[in-house]
Order: structure tokens, then sequence, then C-alpha cells
């Protein structure tokens, strides 16, 4: 195309925001054309045929962005009859600049051109935006357009937006930055609906229960949800209720059960994600366990539930981890309580597919069952003292620390004569090991209010199962110290909450490594009792310790050798007699 043709029909679409198309038509001349839309379409022309003009159209089309993103003022050449026939043709050819620009040979340019469009003000909101110019979003629209014209607009809109999010690069701050400000952006102009809170992933999620699974829409809502910060509420319950209602092909479970794994998480870094425990709370109220029991019942039994489908994770893969992101972070407060107020459901739920011969006989399914079970058996609260299962109302804390929980002021009494008086308020360190119950890593209080609060709930609820972990425990414990030949006032029992389900280890007080705590160990232990050591990790809110983070706390209980077995006491002696 003739380039001095091209810089006139610019010169002239430049106008298009302070003239009338008749004013404009005098200048050029007169002719027929009776809408500026065949000027755009000159310039959808011009960037095939030449795609050295591209940089050039880019760099010269800011008014006519402008008044095309002002969907409600829908003027052009102050005309809403040149806006409404022109509106297509635009969307065309911005979707054509944009891909032209990803598939330029020269990426600079090729970058400098979508740029350049994308930094018009509006619009990127607008791209997001076609894609929902339907009749339940945009009447007004719908009702101005032509039929043929709306979905095409729609189309090219989504079409330009999935490119856009492929090609951004989650690794770079310029592509998070652009993704996440694509996630949130309202389906709905806020000019014409000001209380419109619904974002590009919660609308897309709507979008998906009626018109179903796309591979495009899939993809799109995978990296943005496990990229950067877009899940909002409406996200989650969007996402939930979307597994519930899901068909019963169940190709499209993969694509529900590996978003759901991501919407848990947050992005720490480039590289790592970390569990949160209000997401992960508000996610568990919204019904998520039941939601992987479903699964677990509705597809648990087909080849497809443990195969990979192309590139994607198997449904069983992200159900493990989703379930093993909630019990790494089941100790912390919103997740806890989040827990125990959907245990009657979970438990109903889990008991029906317990009696499922076919679903308890597979392996796969059986891993799952077994991983909620872990679930609830870490978040029943129960007193520190007698073991006794507490409803929420019945928990007493201990007015000194706030750490132990208790049943009743006798229990209270009895512990404190047994040992709670030593720590109550007192910093707690390795030296002590062997001497209190309570914490010992981190040494150190985090000077944080935030960090110290989040800390102070995880021992809350650290301290109220440790004794039922202990005794669950009691025949393992038994046979490890067996196995080692030693009294049971010298083994150390480890309680690891870092795995899923946890792991218990005895060991001789000999072979443990730290230096301070042995020594501990030696001028404290009783042959009345037996130390237990228990670890789990610390999320959202991680607790600094100079230049050193500490991920795990890390807290010690002393127990009698009684309780380790419903045997009598004689037998316990008897077993120390004969390991001395």
């Amino acid at each position: 195309m003739n380039k001095v043709v091209l810089s006139t029909i610019l010169k002239f679409l430049k106008r298009c925001e302070d003239d009338t198309f008749t004013k404009v038509m005098l200048d050029v001349g007169g002719g027929n054309l009776t809408s500026p839309q065949v000027w755009i379409d000159v310039l959808i022309q011009a960037e095939v045929q030449e795609p050295s003009c591209r940089l050039e159209i880019a760099l010269n089309i800011g008014p006519v962005v402008r008044c095309m993103c002002k969907d409600i003022k829908r003027q052009f050449f102050k005309s809403n009859k040149h806006w409404t026939d022109s509106i297509q043709v635009f969307v065309c050819l911005i979707h054509n600049m944009i891909l032209s620009g990803f598939d330029n040979s020269d990426e600079i340019e090729g970058k400098k051109i979508i740029d350049t469009l994308l930094n018009y003000e509006g619009l990127l909101s607008s791209i997001v935006q076609w894609g929902f110019w339907e009749e339940e979003c945009r009447p007004d629209i719908a009702k101005e357009i032509v039929a043929g014209d709306l979905v095409d607009i729609v189309e090219s809109g989504n079409a330009t937006l999935n490119r856009l999010i492929e090609a951004a690069d989650p690794k770079s701050v310029e592509g998070r930055e652009r993704l996440e400000f694509i996630g949130t952006i309202p389906i709905i102009s806020k000019e014409y609906d000001p209380e419109c809170t619904i974002s590009l992933v919660a609308g897309w999620i709507r979008q998906i229960k009626i018109e179903g699974w796309t591979y495009d829409i899939s993809e799109s809502l995978r990296r943005l949800i496990s990229n950067v910060s877009c899940v909002d509420k409406d996200v989650i319950t969007g996402l939930i209720d979307l597994g519930i209602n899901t068909t019963s092909d169940d190709e499209w479970v993969v694509h529900v059960a590996v978003v759901l794994d991501y919407m848990i998480l947050k992005r720490l870094d480039n590289e790592n994600f970390y569990s949160n425990d209000t997401r992960i709370a508000f996610a568990i109220r919204s019904g998520l366990i039941e939601l992987c029991l479903t699964f677990v019942e509705r597809f648990g039994l087909k080849e497809s539930f443990d195969e990979k489908w192309d590139s994607l994770s198997s449904p069983f893969a992200s159900i493990k981890s989703i379930l093993t992101h909630i019990y790494w972070i089941g100790l912390h407060k919103k997740t806890a309580k989040a827990i125990r107020s959907k245990r009657c459901s979970i438990e109903q739920e889990l008991s029906s597919l317990e009696q499922n011969a076919d679903i308890t006989n597979n392996v796969s399914c059986k891993k799952l069952l077994y991983r909620v079970k872990c679930i609830l058996e870490i978040n029943g609260p129960s007193c520190c003292r007698c073991n006794k299962s507490l409803s929420k109302t019945e928990v007493k804390l201990c007015n000194g620390c706030g750490c132990m929980a208790y049943c009743s002021k006798a229990c209270q009494k009895e512990d404190w004569q047994n040992g709670h008086n030593v720590t109550c308020c007192k910093t707690y360190t390795v030296e002590k090991a062997g001497r209190f119950q309570g914490r010992f890593i981190p040494m150190v209080i985090p000077n944080k209010e935030r960090e110290a609060s989040k800390l102070k709930e995880l021992e809350v609820n650290m301290n109220m199962i440790q004794l039922k972990l202990f005794l669950s425990h009691s025949e393992t414990i038994l046979n490890q110290a067996r196995a080692l030949g030693v009294s049971l006032s010298d083994c150390v029992v480890k309680f690891d909450l870092d795995d899923c389900p946890l792991e218990v280890t005895t060991h001789e007080y000999n072979d443990v490594d730290d230096y301070k705590l042995k020594r501990g160990f030696e001028e404290s232990r009783s042959k009345e009792n037996i130390t237990c050591i228990y670890n789990c990790f610390i999320y959202d809110g991680t607790l600094a310790e100079g230049e050193l983070r500490t991920p795990c706390l890390q807290m010690q209980r002393l127990f009698p050798h009684e309780l380790l077995s419903k045997r009598k006491a004689h037998e316990i002696d008897k077993y120390d007699r004969l390991n001395p």
C-alpha cells in the first residue's frame, strides 16, 4: 500500500474525537465513503500487506482506541452509528496487530508494537470485556450491534486475550504484572456497573458452567491462577461449585482438579509456592474436602483417574497435592477452625466411601481417603492433660501462656503440678530440653506482632493434639523401642508432621545430634517419663530469626510410660526391667 495513502488515513482518523465524519469528509474532498469503518478496513489490509507499517499504525491510532474503548458513550466521529458500525473491524484490527506483533520476525519491533497498543488507556480492559459482550452482561451493546458482528467481537476478544496470557512470562516482573492485571479486570465496565466485582477469572468460571470447557480457557485459567494473585472468594466458590456440578466426562475433571490445586496456593517467588491459611480455610468452608471425596467416588475407579492427560497432572496427583497442603497447614488457626466446622460432613462423606469395597480396595483411592483421615486426626482439639475431645466452647486456655488447653480446672491444676509451672510464660531454649512442655524452636519469639500471634495460634493447636498422637501411636512407639533394646526413659520419640501421613520414629537419646538437647536430656530425664518431640511447618507469616528464616515449629512434651498402652503399669515396668 502507498505509504502516503496510509499516512493520510491515519491523519484523518486522528480527528475522530473532535470532528464529525461529515466535516472530515469535506476536507477529504468527498467520495463514496459512508462510514469511517472503511478506513479501519484499509488499516487491516495495510498491516497484512505491508508488515513494515504496523508500528506506524500502532503509534497513530490513539484517538481511535480512546473512542472505541468508551463503550458507554459509544461515540466515533461524534456519532453512535459510526461507533456501532466500526467496532467489529476495530476489534479485528487490534486482534491482528497483537498477533502479528508476537509473530513479527523482528522481536524488538514486535514487542514495541504490542507495548504501544497496550499502553493506550483502557485497551487491555476492553480486550478482556469484549469476551463478555453478550446479552447477560451488556444488554445495551447487544441491542445495538448486529448479532454476527457481536459473535466476531467476542471470539476475537477471547483469542487476543488468550494469546496475551500465553505470551506473558510469569518469571519476569513485567509478565507477572500483566497477568495479574488481566486476571483481576472486571468483566463489565465500571462505568456501566460500578458494583461489578466479577473478575476475568471468576467470569470465565461462570462461562464454563454454562458453555463447557475449551482448551484455550483451561490453559489460560491455569496460567493465571498458578502464576499471580487473582484468586478471590468468587473464584474459590465458583471453582468448587464447578467441580461439584461438572459433567460426567472425566477428562474435564483433570482441569478442575489441577486448577483447584493451584487455587489454594500463593506464589512466593518465581519458583516456589506456599500454602495460605486464609485462602485454604475459605476453600474448606466452601466444601473443598468434600469435593475431593466426591471426585474419588465419581471417578476414582476409572483408569484415567491415575493417568496423565497430555502435559496435565492426573486427578489423583492433584487431589493428593490438595489434601497434602491442607494437612500441612491444618494446625494454623483459620484452617483448623474451618476443618472443625466441616468435620461432621467430611466424616459422613468419608464413612460412606469406606463402606464401598471397590473404593477401599483401590490403591489410589485408599491413599486419598487415608490423607483425609490424617487431616481429621490432627484437627480434633483435645485436653492437653486427659485427652478428652473438646468442642469449641469447652476449650479452656491457660491464663498464663495461653498455649495449653484443658477441659477443666482440675486438669489444668494437675498439669501445672506436673511440669507446666516450669515453663509457663517463659522463653524456651534447647538448654531446657527435657525439663519442660513447650516450644524449643524457634528459640526467639518474633518481634512482629502478626508473626508472634500466628506462632501462638499454631502452638495452641499443636498442644491440643500431642497427647492424642502419642496415645494413637503407642504400639508403634513400643515396637520401635523394643527393637532398639533400650529403656523407655532413654528414648526420644519424634513426630514429624511435615510428612503426610505423619512419621513417628523412636531414637535412643544418645543418637540425638543436638549437643545442647542431649545435655539437657541427661540432666532431667526421668525413669517415669518418655520424651516426645513434635515438628510441623510454619506458613503464612514466616518467622525470622536474625537473617535466617525458621520454617518449622518444634515442641517437646514429657509423658508417663504408663500412657503408652492400655496394659497394666506393672507390664510396662516389666518391659523396662528387661531393657535396662
